[in-house]
């Protein structure tokens, strides 16, 4: 009876575990919430009749990742980025021990040289495979340096730079938009194989497989929203739901395990 208590209290543990660190991530652009997974255990007694299962509780199976849609945000940047349906974006950092790397986080920013980079510095990656970059300063035909003044991103995920004049009504030559180039986006044959290394970030595994490159509205990808982010998948609700039920789990376990003490040491005693 005791080593089935236990698993049971190991199992209420993990669901613990699980759940709160989904609501610790719950405010986290583009998080994806685990699920704890459970499988009975049995096991053959002296005397048992054949045929009959013996229970021994449950044991965890690892937590499992849940790649569904979160909600959107609006933002007030263009290059917040968020994908609406399938696909991820694909990240780079040639000095990181994980030199390419997967994720939904859209937040990015412009770097001074030109680098459309996520919070930590890694590279958004274009559908050629390269580095985005969208220089904040171009010379025209006529040799007059202009800035960036605007960057439009269609659902498509192509990226178009509008440049003007360095000096505000001293040119007669109007605003140039220049293309830059389309956003990649990859999808998995099992997105739950991937193996997450924190901060909405993933890599691949033996059962994700190699990704599926494309780019957005084509070959069953999403689209990418410009001006929003995706927000994690996880409702509050459920989850302290889900805590008040291994709670109380984990309670009638403790409880059981103490009585189950108590009568073993009655009848040694």
């Amino acid at each position: 009876m005791i080593p089935t208590i236990r698993n049971g209290l190991e199992a209420a543990s993990h669901n613990l575990s699980v759940v709160s660190h989904n609501i610790a991530n719950a405010g986290s652009n583009g998080y994806k919430k685990s699920r704890a997974d459970f499988y009975d255990t049995y096991g053959v007694g002296l005397g048992s009749l054949p045929g009959i299962d013996l229970g021994q509780g449950a044991r965890t199976d690892g937590p499992r990742r849940q790649h569904s849609q979160g909600s959107l945000k609006a933002t007030a940047s263009e290059l917040d980025l968020a994908v609406s349906g399938l696909g991820m974006f694909v990240t780079t950092k040639a000095d990181d021990a994980n030199p390419v790397v997967f994720t939904r986080d859209g937040s990015m920013r412009l770097e001074d040289d030109g680098r459309v980079v996520t919070w930590d510095g890694r590279s958004l990656i274009d559908s050629e495979g390269q580095p985005i970059f969208i220089p904040v300063q171009r010379e025209n035909a006529n040799g007059e340096r202009q800035l960036l003044t605007a960057v439009n991103i269609s659902l498509r995920g192509d990226i178009r730079a509008v440049y003007g004049s360095e000096v505000p009504n001293t040119s007669t030559a109007p605003s140039e938009i220049v293309e830059v180039g389309t956003i990649a986006l990859v999808r998995f044959n099992n997105v739950a194989g991937l193996k997450a290394i924190g901060s909405g970030q993933f890599v691949t595994t033996e059962k994700s497989g190699l990704p599926n490159f494309g780019t957005a509205g084509e070959e069953n990808f999403g689209d990418i929203q410009s001006g929003n982010l995706e927000m994690s998948n996880i409702n509050m609700t459920d989850e302290l739901t889900k805590m008040m039920q291994a709670q109380q789990a984990y309670s009638a376990s403790s409880r059981l395990l103490q009585a189950a003490v108590d009568m073993s040491k009655r009848l040694i005693g």
